[in-house]
Order: C-alpha cells, then structure tokens, then sequence
C-alpha cells in the first residue's frame, strides 16, 4: 500500500471507526490514468458493496470491508504495473479494565477484545491485459468466497481465506499468458481451492489446512509450469 492510501486508511478510521451501524451502504471510484490511488473503507454494515474501475498505468486500489454481513466488493483494472487488494473481514474489538471482587475488595482484572467475524463475503478482482500486475484478496468469516482474473505477463494474484464457520468456503484463481504466478491459502473447513492457469512458464501453490478440502490446478496449452498443492 501507497504511503497515500496508507495515511488516508488511518485518517478515516480515527474519524469514523466508532460510528453506529449503517445498512447497506455502495461505494464507486472510478479513475483513468497513470498513478491514480483509489481507498474505500466500509465498517459495521449489512449488504455492503464497493467498486473500484481504474484504466491506465501502475495504479492502486484498495478495499477494506470490516465487522460486515452480505458484503461484495470488485476491482476491475486494465492496464499494467497495477496493484489491488481487498480484505473482508472480522477486526479485534479493544479491550478493557474491569473490577473485580465488588467494591469492597478485588481488583482490575484486563478483558481483551473479541474478534468479529465477517459473514457472507465475496470480493472479485479483474486485471485485464498487461504486465507486473498484483492482485491479492484477504478474508476472515463464514461463507466466503474469492475470485481473480488475469490476463497478461508476469502478473501475482493471491488469496488468503480463514475460515471460521461450517460454510464452504472458496478460491478461485484464473490467469492467462506467461510466467503469472498464483497463491491460494486456506485454513479451516469445507475448503475449495481452484487455479487455473492457461500459457508458459506459470507457477501454482495451493495450500490447505483444516477438513473437508478440495484443490484442484489445471495448466494448459504452455510449458515449463509448476504446480504444488500442500493438504494437512
């Protein structure tokens, strides 16, 4: 992240993160050009959605959903040199000082926060066409869900998914071109992981950790591929 977004993302925490819940709140940025920064932060929502559309070189797109149900949220970048990176997901509530043992006696006993867990999470990133283009997805929750597209060459797409409930949860990477580089990690139940890669020179790692899990690598019409897929 930009030392832009990154100032940005600490301002508008500090200014909004103990707000009330709002429902069902949409966000849209569109930019066209070179080094545009593009950041929307979305907290305590039900049916929250965000889109981001950037066309031109080396531009940066962030999204951060937190403490949300029913979220969605895309990136569609054309163009190359771009970076775009999606979190959804739960945060660590602050904790407090409490007494103990009644007012006449006891003391301060510290209770740390809870972690809030996002539910019903889906985020889509699409980078069409170019070069050294990084797409990477982040989701804490239930019921998650995570898709990347890329065309082009030398491009990184990666997705990170714990889950934390029953519901299935599922990866799904999809490149094309040359020497493209996929990163799928998963931990906890009903896991779906799927790469698909279609050129040369592309690299596939799946890791997995918990019950239930299904991988899947498909590397077509190229040469000189890897594909590792780790099962524990």
């Amino acid at each position: 992240m930009s030392i832009k977004l990154s100032a940005l993302a600490i301002g508008i925490t500090l200014a909004y993160g103990a707000t009330a819940a709002m429902a069902a709140d949409e966000a849209s940025i569109y930019q066209q050009g070179w080094f545009n920064d593009a950041s929307v932060e979305q907290y305590d929502n039900s049916g929250a959605v965000s889109t981001i559309s950037q066309s031109g070189f080396a531009n940066e797109g962030v999204i951060l959903q937190q403490r949300v149900t029913n979220s969605l949220a895309t990136i569609t970048q054309d163009g190359s040199a771009g970076s775009a990176t999606i979190n959804q997901g739960g945060q660590m509530g602050q904790g407090q000082w409490v007494r103990t043992g009644g007012r006449h006696g006891g003391g301060w006993q510290y209770v740390p926060g809870q972690w809030s867990n996002g539910v019903n999470q889906t985020a889509h990133i699409e980078q069409a066409g170019g070069y050294n283009n990084d797409a990477w997805i982040t989701q804490t929750g239930s019921n998650v869900d995570a898709n990347i597209f890329q065309d082009g060459t030398r491009n990184t797409a990666g997705i990170v998914q714990h889950g934390t409930g029953g519901a299935h949860n599922e990866a799904s990477i999809a490149q094309r071109g040359k020497y493209n580089d996929a990163y799928i990690t998963q931990t906890g139940s009903n896991l779906v992981a799927t790469v698909s890669q279609r050129g040369t020179g592309h690299e596939a790692t799946v890791m997995q950790t918990g019950s239930d899990k299904i991988a899947t690598v498909s590397q077509s019409s190229g040469y000189r591929n890897v594909a590792y897929i780790n099962q524990r």
